[in-house]
């Protein structure tokens, strides 16, 4: 074990996840691509994995005992709420029983190379516990610069070996922020991939048998229904394209987002039914659909769009995006976080560049409906961008080529 690469979730959250966290389905997609007995998983146990089937073996879980509650204890002697704060980027003690379980097994299995996943936090306490580990930090996101002061950024680059993350644009933020610079052969971008669930030609399929009708056009939205991913930015727009073209309907799949709450209806989400039946426009809201469903619904869209506010919030890598361009189906996204490297503008779909943005969102779902010979050629750019450049095939060779580069393992042999 000791010569393992343990991968460590820093979320409450499993690997496998039952509630279907984003990163943790990455983290093991990749370990279950990559079938290489080196790489092990460790993350926090949850009492539903009882019912999943994977490898105990593989991926291993952590419960806090009345140990991790004593060192807590200490530890909140030594550190007072806002050295806490600072040290580990969160004071909630559930959070850092968790931390203080995963250092407990590493003081026990003596793993000397770790790559945490999402925990800025994590990475510091397992380097002031172990300040000889080689911790490596996975980040899922576009937010290094917007989560993190000066002093904290500045002890994550100190405590880690590497960072990894899922676009390249959040060392350029990162770096136009901090005064403490990041060097680029530090930072190593891994774009997120997917492993479909259905094939092109079964996709296909599923669109010819589908229920709209060959000449209405269909736009999706999947994903959390929340100010910060615009849908009703999205609706506003729709509202201008169905005045002008009536063959169009509008697809939203998802909720709240909210663990167990998938379904609950926000004062948000109020706000886009409501504006929905006001105006009379023919929008379908599904609620929450297991993934497997949704990927077959999505065979059945011509377009997915991603209209997330970027005065809001920043996209890290969106596992939607790349789902959809696995089914062929070109995309509209605004150019929030890692959203421009997974959308060509003009060439795959469309990138909304402005903000306010309904306007030129409105323009690009016309143009995209309208133009049948224009949309033939982005949904074969779309399928082309995922085999270049999101299969898991690509994602673990790039991987492995990463960590044989910083001396985690030794050029693909064992």
């Amino acid at each position: 074990m000791k010569s393992d690469v343990l991968i460590v979730y820093g979320s409450l959250n499993s690997v496998p996840s039952p509630e279907g966290a984003a990163p943790a389905k990455v983290i093991f997609e990749t370990v279950e691509s990559l079938n290489d007995s080196r790489f092990k998983v460790l993350s926090n146990y949850n009492p539903k994995l009882k019912s999943f089937s994977y490898n105990r073996d593989v991926f291993r879980h952590v419960r806090s005992n009345f140990m991790d509650t004593l060192v807590l204890w200490i530890l909140k002697l030594i550190y007072p709420y806002k050295k806490r704060k600072q040290k580990f980027i969160t004071s909630a003690d559930k959070q850092l029983l968790y931390f203080i379980s995963v250092c407990r097994f590493l003081f026990f299995n003596g793993n000397k190379k770790i790559i945490v996943h999402v925990s800025v936090g994590l990475v510091n306490m397992i380097k002031l516990f172990f300040p000889k580990r080689e911790v490596v930090f996975f980040h899922h996101g576009t937010s290094l610069h917007t989560k993190y002061n000066e002093q904290q950024w500045l002890e994550l680059i100190s405590n880690s070996k590497a960072i990894f993350g899922v676009n390249k644009i959040a060392l350029e933020k990162a770096n136009n922020t901090f005064s403490n610079q990041l060097k680029t052969t530090r930072y190593f971008g891994i774009p997120n991939a997917i492993v479909p669930k259905v094939t092109l030609e079964q996709s296909i399929g599923y669109y010819k048998n589908r229920s709209y009708g060959t000449n209405t056009f269909v736009f999706a939205f999947s994903g959390r229904i929340c100010v910060e991913k615009g849908v009703l930015n999205l609706l506003k727009a729709f509202q201008q394209v169905y005045d002008q073209n009536k063959n169009v309907r509008l697809i939203v799949f998802g909720g709240a987002g909210a663990i167990g709450k998938y379904d609950k209806k926000t004062s948000y989400i109020e706000k886009c039914l409501n504006f929905s039946e006001d105006h009379k426009l023919p929008i379908e809201f599904t609620g929450y659909i297991e993934n497997n469903d949704l990927i077959k619904s999505l065979s059945q869209i011509d377009t997915l769009i991603l209209p997330t506010d970027n005065k809001r919030s920043e996209e890290g890598m969106p596992l939607c995006l790349i789902e959809a361009i696995s089914l062929g189906k070109p995309i509209i996204a605004t150019n929030s976080g890692g959203n421009s490297e997974v959308v060509e503008d003009n060439v795959n779909g469309y990138l909304i560049n402005s903000n306010p943005y309904i306007d030129e969102l409105a323009e690009a779902m016309l143009k995209m409906s309208l133009d049948k010979a224009r949309y033939a050629k982005f949904s074969k750019a779309a399928y082309a961008s995922y085999i270049e450049n999101h299969t898991y095939k690509k994602y673990t060779k790039k991987f492995t080529d990463i960590l044989s580069q910083i001396s985690y393992i030794e050029n693909g042999k064992r």
